[in-house]
């Protein structure tokens, strides 16, 4: 399961880092600010994953030990 988890926090970490290009994009130039919010929300929550993500990694880690 590790590999896997991995592996989608990694894709989900270099898909928060496009967003957050595209959200300095729309503040430099000026874009609306609903949609600025909206790109906020998406790198706040796209951030969140990879921790929980990598809470899920540490989790499964301490049970495969404790076998």
């Amino acid at each position: 399961m590790q590999p896997g988890v991995l592996d989608v926090r990694g894709r989900v970490l270099a898909d928060v880092l496009y967003l957050e290009g595209v959200l300095a994009g729309a503040r430099n130039r000026g874009l609306p600010p609903e949609l600025i919010e909206r790109l906020q929300d998406a790198v706040d929550h796209g951030h969140e994953l990879t921790v929980l993500l990598a809470d899920t990694v540490r989790a499964a880690a301490a049970h495969a030990a404790g076998r």
